[in-house]
């Protein structure tokens, strides 16, 4: 019963954006028609100028709702703990030598062999900020 009284209790919150949402898709396709039908009444040549893409759709409206779903359920809250994602060291680069480790003062124990997994709070210091890169080389 708590579990279905907690998916109830989510429903009801992200109720009123997905609503507001549907509505401006609406408006959109409403505003989108009405000039289609004004430019084809005027005999204008924009009028043939190609295929209208409506907004509202049910796979819109499916993916505004799982986007929804997918930020009340977020693991990360604001003020509460951060999560202890697994991390993986990586081969290549200079954050798997011995020097660098002993530089960014990573505690004995979080030290593991390169290509095993690891907690992303391993690396934690409380004399200096954790920042992560989630940068790409492509």
């Amino acid at each position: 019963m708590g579990m279905a009284s907690e998916d109830l209790l989510v429903t009801l919150q992200i109720l009123p954006g997905f609503f507001s949402n549907c509505l401006f898709l609406a408006l959109y396709d409403s505003v989108v028609l009405v000039k289609r039908v004004v430019s084809l009444l005027s005999c204008s040549s924009s009028a043939a100028s190609g295929e209208w893409r409506r907004m509202l759709t049910s796979a819109g409206l499916r993916s505004i709702w799982n986007s929804f779903l997918l930020d009340a359920y977020k693991q990360v809250k604001l003020g509460c703990e951060a999560p202890n994602s697994k991390v993986v060291k990586v081969p290549d680069g200079p954050w798997c030598s011995s020097s660098f480790t002993n530089m960014i003062n990573v505690p004995p124990d979080a030290r593991i062999q390169i290509g095993n997994e690891c907690r992303l709070l391993d690396f934690e210091s409380s004399d200096r900020p954790l920042v992560v890169n989630f940068g790409s080389a492509t």
